[in-house]
This record gives C-alpha cells, sequence and structure tokens, in this order.
C-alpha cells in the first residue's frame, strides 16, 4: 500500500485547505450578491469573481433563448484576460446547441463538461483553439432538472487538473444560479406584465385602482384626469375619491368580501362643474403577499357615451314631434326601426310600431307599387345608388291610402360595406291629391276637357311611331270655328264658352275611340286620326266632322248654327315628322277660310295651290322682309300693384304694322315666325329695342323692371346667356333689371337641359318667370327644383273666374305657388270684379286690359310715373 509522506500529506491538506477557503469565499460573494439584485450588474460582477477564483481566462454566462425556434443559448455576462479574447467572443454570443452535440448532450444530463485541448471534439477545438485557449469546463445550470444554460470556463493552458472541491463548489454555485436566474426571468416576466398592464390601461380612458379589506389604495395603475395617480395611492378611499364613488366602492366591497364574485355599479358624481357618469366594475384578486384579499375596481368614464345616449334620445324624441317618419332597414328592405309618425302612416296605435319591425318595408303596400320600392332599395343596398326617392301608396286600417313619398340613403360601415338603409317618410297626400288635380288641368283644356297642346303632342309622338313600325298613316287636321268672334261680341264670352263645350261634344261624338280630340286654344280644335290602314275612311270622317258642327244650339232663346274650316295633312304622304305634319295641317285651314269657311281641305289637293291662292304665302314674305329690315315694334303692357294702382313692371310686346294689310295680329305672325325660323332674330330685335327704352327710362329716374319674353329657340341657343348679357353691357344695364319670361311648355323641353340653362341665368341676377302657367304638365316636384321666382297664370284660367270651377282652379294655383314661395302675376284681368276677387287671394300683382293695354314707350312713360289710376283718368 502506497502511503504519502506525512509532510506531503500536510502540504496536500494545506493546498485544500486554500482551495476551500478561496471557492467558499466566492461562494458567499456570489451568494450575496444574489442576494442583493438579479440585475445583468450583478451577473457580470459574479462571472469576473468566478474568473478569478478560477483563475480562468475566460468565464462566460450562458442561458437559453426561450422565444426561438430552435435550441440556443446567448451570452448573459462574460470576462476575459485579453482584449483578444474579448474580440473573440463575438463569434459565440449565441450557440446553438445543435452544432455542438458532445458538449450539449453532457450538459444535459447534468454532468460537467471537461476537456483539455488535445480531447475536445472536433467543433469545440475548432470554435476555441484558435483562441489560444486550451482546456475547457462547462457546468450545467438546471432548472427543474432541465439544462437553462452553463458556466463556460476556459484558459490558456494546454491541461489543467481540476480538483474535485472546485468542481463541487462552482456546481454548488452553479445551481444558486440556476435558481437566480429564474428568479430573474419571473421578476422579468412581471415587470413585462405590469408594463403591459400600464400600457393597456394607459391607451384608454379607463381608471384602475386595487385597494385592501381596510379600504386604502394601495395600487393604482391609470386616474382619471380628477383624480391623479399622486393623490390616491396609500389614502383611504373617503379622502382620495370623490364622496359619492367612496361610498359606492365600500358598500359594494363589503359585498364582495362576504360573498366574492364581481359587482357592477353605475355612478353619477358632481365634477368639475358639472356632472361626470361611470361604470365601476370591481372584483377580489389575491394581496401581492398572498395573506389577504384585496379589491381591484375597473372604473370607466361613460360621462361621453351617457351625453351622446341622451342627445339621440332627445333627437328621436324631437323627430316624433314632426310628420316625416324615420325609418332603419336593413339591406334587404326589413323595418328595422322607427319612429312615431309611422303610427299615423299606418293608421295603428303607437304601442302596436313594434310588431312592424321584421316585416319588409314592401310588406305594407299595395301589389301595384311593391315592385319600385324594391328596385330602389336593391339599387342602394348593390352600391349603385347612394339616395333613391320614391312615391307609393301605404293602404290604411280605414281604407284609405296614405300617399308616401320616401328619401332612403345607404349607410356604410368602416369598412365600406352596406350595413343598412336609412330613410324620411313623408306623408304627401294632401300635395299629392293636389299635383294630380294640377296635372289635370295641364294636361286637359278647363273648358271642354279636352287634351290640350301638350298631350296632344305625346298622341301625336306615339301614332307616329307606331305608323312607321306598322306602315300606317296618321291624319291630322286643324279645326277653326267661324265667326266666333260674333258669337262672343254678340251675347258675351260664357255664351262663347257655351258654344266651344257644345262644339267639342258634337266633334268628339263621330269620332272613332282611339282617335283624339284637342283643343288648341281659342276657337280652334285638332283632330288626330292614327293607324288608318288608308285613307277611305279619312274623307268620311271630315265630312261628319263639318256636317255635325252645323248641329245648333240656342243661347238665349235663339239657335245659333255654327260652322268649321277643317285643313288636313296626312303622314307620310304630306309630311315626315310630327313639327311638319302640323304645319301641313295648319296652312291648310287657312287656305279652307280664305276659301270662304265651312268647308274642308286637303293638303295634297290644294298643294300645287298655296304659292299663288293663299294670303298666307304673301304674308310669310312680308313678315321675312319686314324682321330683315327691324320694321317690328315694341310695345309695353304694365304689371300693376293692384292694391296701390303703382305700376311695377312691364311687359314687353312685339306688334307689326304692315302698310298693306296695317295691324297684323301677333297670334298670327308670331307662330308663323316660328315657323320659318325668324323667331330668334325676332326675339333678339325685340330685346334690343326693349333695354335701348329701358335705359331711357333709368335716365329719367323710372326703377321699374322689364319683362321679356324668351322664346324656344333662344332658350335653347348655347349663346344666348353671353349675348344678353353683352346686350345689357351695351345699354348700361344689369341683369337685375330684367325679368325672363318663359312659357311652362318651352320650360319642361328637354328638362334637364333646361335646367341648367334657367339656373344659369339665375345665378348671373335675373329673375326667372314662368309665362302661361297652367297649360303645361309640371309637377310640384319640378316646379320647386326650378330655379323660378314667379309665374303668371295663363289668360284661359282668369276667363274662367266667373265659374266656380274657375274660381277653384285660380285659387289652388295661387296656394300652391304661395306655398312654394313664389311671386304670382295673373294676365288678362279685364273687370274690376276678377280685379277683387284676386286681391281677396292675395294676388297684388295683375295684368291685362282693366289696367291698360300695349303702350308705345313714349305713352307708356306716364304710367310708370303716376300709375295706373292716373292714366285712368285721362
Amino acid at each position: 500500500m502506497n502511503t504519502m509522506p506525512p509532510k506531503d500529506a500536510a502540504a496536500q491538506r494545506g493546498r485544500e485547505l486554500a482551495i476551500y477557503e478561496a471557492y467558499l469565499g466566492a461562494l458567499d460573494t456570489v451568494t450575496s450578491q444574489l442576494l442583493d439584485s438579479t440585475e445583468d450588474e450583478s451577473f457580470a460582477e459574479i462571472v469576473q469573481q468566478l474568473a478569478a477564483t478560477t483563475h480562468s481566462d475566460l468565464c462566460v454566462l450562458y442561458t437559453n433563448l426561450r422565444d426561438t425556434d430552435d435550441e440556443s443559448a446567448r451570452v448573459l455576462a462574460s470576462w476575459s484576460s485579453s482584449t483578444a479574447i474579448e474580440a473573440a467572443l463575438d463569434g459565440i454570443k449565441t450557440l446553438h446547441y445543435s452544432d455542438y452535440p458532445e458538449l450539449t448532450d453532457t450538459l444535459r444530463v447534468g454532468m460537467i463538461f471537461i476537456r483539455d485541448r488535445a480531447d475536445l471534439p472536433e467543433r469545440e477545438r475548432l470554435l476555441f483553439a484558435r483562441h489560444g485557449l486550451g482546456s475547457l469546463v462547462g457546468i450545467p445550470l438546471l432548472s427543474s432538472g432541465d439544462l437553462d444554460g452553463f458556466l463556460l470556463f476556459a484558459g490558456h493552458r494546454p491541461r489543467r487538473d481540476w480538483h474535485s472541491i472546485e468542481l463541487k463548489v462552482l456546481s454548488a454555485l452553479a445551481n444558486d444560479l440556476a435558481m437566480a436566474l429564474t428568479q430573474r426571468r419571473a421578476q422579468l416576466v412581471t415587470k413585462a406584465n405590469q408594463r403591459r398592464l400600464e400600457a393597456l390601461v394607459s391607451v384608454s380612458d379607463d381608471m384602475v385602482l386595487e385597494f385592501d379589506e381596510r379600504g386604502v389604495v394601495v395600487n393604482v395603475w391609470s386616474s382619471h384626469p380628477a383624480m391623479p395617480n399622486a393623490e390616491l395611492l396609500g389614502k383611504d378611499l373617503k379622502q382620495a375619491l370623490p364622496s359619492e364613488m367612496a361610498a359606492a366602492f365600500r358598500r359594494s366591497a363589503n359585498k364582495l368580501f362576504r360573498k366574492g364574485g364581481v359587482e357592477t355599479i353605475k355612478l353619477s358624481i358632481p365634477m368639475m362643474d358639472s356632472h361626470s357618469y361611470f361604470l365601476a366594475r370591481m372584483q377580489i384578486v389575491p394581496a401581492e403577499s398572498g395573506e389577504g384579499r384585496h379589491i381591484v375596481a375597473l372604473v370607466r368614464d361613460v360621462t361621453s357615451v351617457m351625453q351622446e345616449e341622451a342627445w339621440q334620445k332627445t333627437l328621436l324624441e324631437t323627430l316624433s314631434l314632426l310628420e316625416e317618419a324615420i325609418v332603419d332597414l336593413s339591406p334587404s328592405g326589413a323595418l328595422l326601426k322607427t319612429t312615431v309618425p309611422w303610427a299615423k302612416f299606418r293608421g295603428i296605435e303607437i304601442d302596436a310600431i313594434e310588431e312592424d319591425y321584421g316585416f319588409a318595408l314592401t310588406h305594407f303596400l299595395p301589389y301595384e307599387d311593391r315592385e319600385k320600392l324594391q328596385l330602389a332599395i336593391d339599387s342602394l343596398a348593390g352600391g349603385e345608388t347612394h339616395t333613391q326617392t320614391v312615391r307609393f301608396k301605404m293602404p290604411r286600417p280605414d281604407n284609405e291610402n296614405a300617399w308616401i313619398e320616401a328619401k332612403l340613403i345607404a349607410h356604410c360601415s368602416p369598412e365600406g360595406d352596406i350595413s343598412s338603409l336609412r330613410g324620411v317618410l313623408r306623408d304627401i297626400t294632401t300635395a299629392y291629391l293636389h299635383e294630380r288635380h294640377i296635372t289635370q288641368l295641364a294636361l286637359f283644356d278647363s273648358l271642354t276637357q279636352l287634351p290640350n297642346r301638350i298631350l296632344l303632342d305625346d298622341h301625336l309622338h306615339q301614332a307616329l311611331i307606331r305608323a312607321r313600325r306598322n306602315n300606317l298613316k296618321v291624319a291630322l287636321g286643324f279645326i277653326d270655328l267661324d265667326h266666333f268672334k260674333q258669337i262672343n261680341d254678340t251675347f258675351g264670352h260664357s255664351a262663347g264658352d257655351r258654344v266651344l263645350v257644345n262644339l267639342a261634344k258634337q266633334l268628339r261624338s263621330v269620332l272613332r275611340d282611339i282617335d283624339t280630340l284637342a283643343r288648341w286654344g281659342g276657337d280652334e280644335f285638332v283632330v288626330l286620326l292614327p293607324d288608318l290602314p288608308n285613307l277611305t275612311p279619312l274623307r268620311n270622317i271630315a265630312e261628319r266632322l263639318r256636317e255635325i258642327a252645323r248641329e245648333g244650339i240656342y243661347i238665349d232663346g235663339l239657335e245659333t248654327k255654327s260652322t268649321i274650316s277643317i285643313g288636313f295633312a296626312v303622314f307620310p304622304d304630306d309630311a315626315n315628322d310630327d313639327e311638319s305634319l302640323m304645319s301641313a295641317a295648319d296652312s291648310t285651314m287657312f287656305y279652307a277660310k280664305s276659301l270662304g269657311r265651312n268647308n274642308v281641305q286637303f293638303y295634297n289637293d290644294v298643294v300645287h295651290l298655296r304659292a299663288d291662292a293663299r294670303e298666307q304665302v304673301a304674308l310669310q314674305a312680308k313678315l321675312s322682309t319686314a324682321i330683315e329690315r327691324a320694321k317690328l315694334e315694341v310695345y309695353f303692357q304694365p304689371i300693376v300693384n293692384a292694391e296701390t294702382s303703382c305700376v311695377v313692371s312691364v311687359e314687353t310686346l312685339a306688334r307689326w304694322h304692315d302698310d298693306q294689310d296695317g295691324w297684323v295680329s301677333p297670334q298670327i305672325f308670331i307662330p308663323m315666325a316660328e315657323r320659318l325660323g325668324l323667331i330668334k332674330e325676332l326675339g333678339d330685335q325685340m330685346i334690343d329695342q326693349a333695354f335701348a327704352v329701358l335705359r331711357r327710362w333709368r335716365n329719367e329716374g323710372l326703377s321699374q323692371k322689364l319683362a321679356i319674353n324668351v322664346s324656344r329657340a333662344q332658350l335653347f341657343s348655347q349663346d344666348f346667356s353671353a349675348r344678353i348679357q353683352q346686350q345689357l353691357a351695351s345699354h348700361g344695364l344689369k341683369p337685375q333689371d330684367i325679368e325672363l319670361e318663359i312659357t311652362e311648355s318651352i320650360a319642361l323641353t328637354d328638362y334637364s337641359q333646361q335646367m341648367v340653362h334657367l339656373k344659369q341665368l339665375s345665378q348671373e341676377g335675373f329673375t326667372i318667370a314662368i309665362d302661361d302657367f297652367g297649360t303645361g304638365y309640371s309637377s310640384l316636384s319640378q316646379l320647386h327644383e326650378m330655379p323660378v321666382d314667379t309665374i303668371k297664370i295663363d289668360v284661359s284660367f282668369t276667363s274662367r273666374l266667373h265659374t266656380e270651377e274657375g274660381r277653384r282652379i285660380v285659387q289652388a294655383i295661387v296656394q300652391m305657388a304661395q306655398a312654394l314661395g313664389l311671386e304670382v302675376v295673373v294676365e288678362g284681368v279685364e273687370k274690376s270684379t276678377t280685379a277683387s276677387f284676386l286681391l281677396g287671394l292675395g294676388v297684388k300683382r295683375l295684368q291685362g286690359h282693366y289696367f291698360g293695354n300695349p303702350l308705345s314707350a313714349e305713352k307708356c312713360v306716364e304710367l310708370l310715373r303716376h300709375g295706373v289710376s292716373s292714366f285712368h283718368a285721362d
């Protein structure tokens, strides 16, 4: 048995004791540092201490990375004896365990990896040998038996004998480090969670606080502007919070401490000169110490939400006061919500409104109206349009239909998808019936109840379409009542009206059901005979019309027999379009009258005679020459304020005096100028003359407006606005001096295009008046959309004021105009009784022979200066 000499044994024990003392000192130092702090700086000091104790040239503390797909470790702290080795660490700051299998396998089983340079595996040797490092020691850091990192020691000596005491102490140190790293990681997680909570709370307006069973605030994560963090921490709830909130918290806390669970409370707190509203959610949590229970309260300021809800409620209550119903619909059109007026539309009790929810809006409509409403809803839901307006009937339990106008709009989500439809439903029953009555008046002659020009144009247009498609013929005849003026002059206008009504019935009685008899105006009628396979029936019908007109009518006990003159033209034999056909029939009727009246003429029979035999041809030539030489004159008819007898404006009227024929009626030469294409030139001449007169009147201090008639050709002209502005400027006048009168039928021709023209003229300062109102077919919505300031009621309505029906019609038109905020001028006032009746309706501006005939500029001056009464006195 080999024994060590006593001296050597004593030396050996001395060395071991020195190692013990050195390593135990290191263990004590490291343990103290770990107890004081687990910050990164502490680990750097520990690594330096261990390198000094073990006399290593390199000491590195690796910890496992947890947020990577592969298993690897990174340097947490390191120390080296030279800058060269320190620089070399850049290449091994992160180690992938899969690259060093022998090192990894040894550490994972909890064993110490000890190798000298010669014994190192190839990968590890290549990694460390190039830095002159020889011996290598790796000590695992285990947490619950799993590798959590390792300590790496290396030195320049190619071989080093490690004493078992060193390895035991280092293993103990490794265990302490592993526990410290676990604690450090838990602290980091806790801090991260704390920061997440603070970040989460800070981005909201919520206040989060924690208090103990005594009611003392122990944590505040976020606060309210009126209750800062610093003023809450460590204080009793009564001191930290408003009294109402503190008392509510204490009551809920007592309940929670007894029964557990979650408490939600609503609070109204007077703060900052107003009331703030809070919603608090309280829940028991363990105290941080693990002993006792605390309560965490999340307090949300819902003041803005409550105010918004209150505003919404007030808004809904306000909307319920209106006559319109507000509806919310699903994209498919189901009723989701509505306001109180819905009950009135449906004829149901207010309490029954919710029973309608879920039904399609079309469910409440008659079958004939459902399709058009669904089409509007589908158009909105499909994104084809953003708004839709649709009218429909809504039946009610009392069997009465309410007419409803719905204006719908698509509501989009933040993503841009159609999420719902919203709309306003308005009861337009009264306005609709009123409008329908006005439309009836606009399409039919109020005296004879026959179609008027507008409806005739439509029937003629449709007849020509069918004729072209089916190779048929269409006959159009102009009918003039002979010597009608004598009847009016002898028996009066009432008798004349009876003659016209009777004649209309007589003529209508000999026509087919598909034929149209229209009143053209005055004593003229037009007959339309469509769908003729040949001309055989035409001459028979024409002669029957002439004969039926000769049947007498008794007026004041006297039998009066009338005769008519008729001129027929045929499509496509005599004309290729509606305008040419009308012109041909009109000229043929004049030719019939020129032959002595009481006869029927056909265009095809007389066309070869027109150049020589008809006065109209000569008159057309004279008119063309007169316009070319500017021979026509402008006259002025006053428009009077009937209350004050003052002239407020004057209407310009064209007048033509021929050297041979004398004064030619404008009812003759105006249509003739239109047919000849001279109306635009004639209109420009009249405007230029009128502006020159107005300039003289302005120089004399007269301020009345000038109303000028604008023809269809002028209004359709693209340069009309620029041309009239130029004419105004040349005379030193402004658009505000002028009122443009446009007949209703012209304004509605190509309605959308005319809207552009009229809006432009209105924006430039011109006043716009609709002339001959009631003879067209404008709807209330069209009239409301037009930039119109004045409507002039046509003389055909004024002449009927002696009848009850006539008075009701005029009253309806006046009320409609007043409702739309329009000025009203009534034309054709010839009697004081008519003026008095109109004044009683609130119509002040009147025009007609009772106040003054059209006058020359020189005679009109006196009217402008002194008014109508002085003129009558003269």
